[in-house]
């Protein structure tokens, strides 16, 4: 699949590799969740293909995630700090993910062109 910006693209997988590693750190310090390597599979799946609107879907399902763990990182602030900063990086590439321009050029392929 041909990408629209290479800036663009290099963001995104770098967001993508990101939820990858952090699906691996959490397996390591939480134990295996399909859940949660479903949701790492199909957003770097998007993040490579960049097919129009999936940087929205992306970015709305880090900043949920991040929102709903957020009173409960607050509140154990003391033994969970690796999760807070893990939902601020969420939120962080959830913006990316929306605002950067060359990252929203890079989102503009046609979902007809899967596979050409």
């Amino acid at each position: 699949m041909s990408t629209n910006n290479e800036k663009g693209r290099g963001i995104a997988i770098g967001i993508g590799v990101y939820l990858v590693v952090k699906f691996v750190l959490n397996t390591i310090l939480g134990g295996f969740g399909i859940t949660d390597m479903l949701i790492a599979a199909v957003i770097f799946l998007f993040m490579v293909l960049g097919l129009r609107y999936t940087n929205f879907a992306a970015a709305a399902v880090l900043a949920v995630i991040a929102l709903i763990h957020l009173p409960d990182n607050i509140s154990n602030i003391g033994s969970n700090w690796i999760y807070l900063i893990e939902g601020i990086v969420d939120i962080g590439c959830a913006v990316l993910l929306c605002v950067q321009s060359d990252v929203k050029e890079h989102f503009t392929n046609e979902w007809n062109e899967i596979g050409k």
